[in-house]
């Protein structure tokens, strides 16, 4: 109230309430009533609300073995009404803040987590606080019987601003990460040798600026764009010891984990004709050390191929989407220069899709799509050619359901050949929930 009317005020309102996951952005409208008597306006908003809670599925299969996750988001949280068993639908509702617990299990693996987001913080300007915890376990036993360990644990917490500089479109999010790893007579890469028994720490800051403007459903966006530009790094221990790190042992080496990634990513919605849009994506990321004697950990390294169903489940690694091909790991993928224990420190990924929406209802959000994509990654800048690209085109279509999320199927032909293949990868069939490629 008392603000000069704008249109571009209208439009952005428009927005924020389609983004909000509260209401079916579909049916969210507005009555603009001028009061030429007192030079005024006032504007109506008709929303329709939707469930925002969902249960998250995920299913697949890999490694020699079948992968499912559970998971329960509550996107309209209230902390402050937790103890007072108010407004409990079946949890308390109403503050807008976000609470998800997720469990993933396979024949040899196992992963619990729980995360909380507070939306607006200070009450002044949108400023999300997240917070998370995690725990890995890795169990296999050896040719003798005996067991392999891998404990992972981690926990994070950031602060996501809202911005209003150089427009409020844009964010910027800064936080830090904490992770443990400690394995028993488990077979751990590091460089050319194998470790069985010790312990890696990770302590890591992350910074990120982006600009979200997709909209105005944000699950089937027509126009803006998403872009992404982010740091993680940790500090330079080497830098400030004299130790000798040609004589060090691996496990010494590596105790206290040092590098910097850099990732960049570019989403672009056009509408073409019709209800037909156009989405471009590009993304790039590099990984690098402080040190030349350590170079690049072992760690946090790039997987590219498939759909990153399986992302960060052992390393910290991250598997980069490219249909048409198998999930990569160390004895397969894309990569084009063979690393002793897999993944990579370049990557690229570029990616044309063409959507044409079948139904918009608040019930179900269906989609068509077709795609071109091509992608890769190198071990060191020396090897890095971003035209040298394994591509992939193919079809595909998406569900949205509000309790499920979004589950998509994809068809992909994979003209180039893999790592170890000798022929095209060829046709492949992928499944996604939850997903965003």
């Amino acid at each position: 109230p008392g603000s000069l009317f704008a249109k571009s005020d209208i439009k952005r309102t428009y927005f924020d309430l389609a983004g909000m996951q509260f209401f079916d952005p579909q049916q969210v409208g507005q009555n603009i009533v001028p009061d030429p008597q007192d030079n005024t306006v006032d504007i109506h908003w008709t929303l329709v609300e939707k469930g925002s809670s969902q249960v998250q599925l995920q299913a697949g299969y890999g490694g020699g073995s079948f992968i499912g996750t559970l998971g329960l988001t509550f996107n309209n949280f209230s902390l402050r009404n937790f103890l007072k068993f108010k407004d409990f639908k079946p949890v308390p509702q109403g503050d807008g803040q976000t609470l998800s617990i997720q469990a993933q299990a396979g024949q040899y693996f196992q992963n619990y987590g729980i995360s909380f987001t507070e939306p607006w913080l200070f009450g002044t300007r949108p400023t999300a606080l997240s917070v998370s915890v995690n725990q890995s376990l890795v169990r296999y036993s050896d040719q003798f019987g005996e067991a392999q360990k891998l404990n992972i644990f981690s926990a994070s917490a950031g602060l996501n601003r809202l911005l209003r500089w150089p427009d409020d479109y844009f964010s910027l999010y800064t936080g830090i990460q904490y992770q443990s790893y400690d394995f028993s007579n488990y077979p751990f890469q590091f460089g050319n040798e194998t470790e069985y028994n010790g312990s890696a720490k990770n302590f890591s800051f992350n910074v990120g600026l982006s600009r979200m403007s997709a909209g105005i459903d944000p699950i089937f966006p027509t126009q803006g764009s998403n872009v992404e530009a982010s740091v993680k790094f940790t500090p330079p221990y080497s830098l400030f010891s004299d130790k000798n790190y040609a004589t060090m042992s691996n496990v010494e080496k590596y105790k206290w984990l040092e590098f910097y990634k850099v990732k960049m990513k570019a989403d672009v919605y056009n509408t073409v004709v019709g209800k037909l849009v156009l989405r471009s994506t590009a993304e790039m990321g590099f990984l690098n050390g402080y040190n030349k004697e350590l170079g690049a950990p072992p760690f946090e390294r790039f997987y590219v191929g498939g759909t990153g169903l399986f992302g960060g489940r052992y390393d910290g690694r991250e598997l980069v989407p490219l249909r048409g091909y198998e999930n990569a790991s160390s004895t397969g993928g894309t990569l084009e220069d063979v690393t002793p224990y897999g993944g990579a420190t370049v990557y690229n990924r570029f990616a044309l899709e063409l959507r044409y929406p079948i139904s918009m209802n608040q019930t179900a959000k269906i989609y068509a799509l077709s795609f071109l994509e091509g992608g890769n990654a190198w071990n060191s800048f020396g090897t890095y050619n971003p035209f040298q690209l394994k591509r992939s085109a193919g079809v595909g279509v998406r569900v949205y359901m509000g309790a499920f999320g979004l589950i998509g199927f994809d068809f992909a032909y994979g003209f180039d050949k893999t790592l170890i293949g000798t022929e095209p990868a060829g046709w492949k069939t992928h499944f996604l929930m939850n997903q965003s490629l």
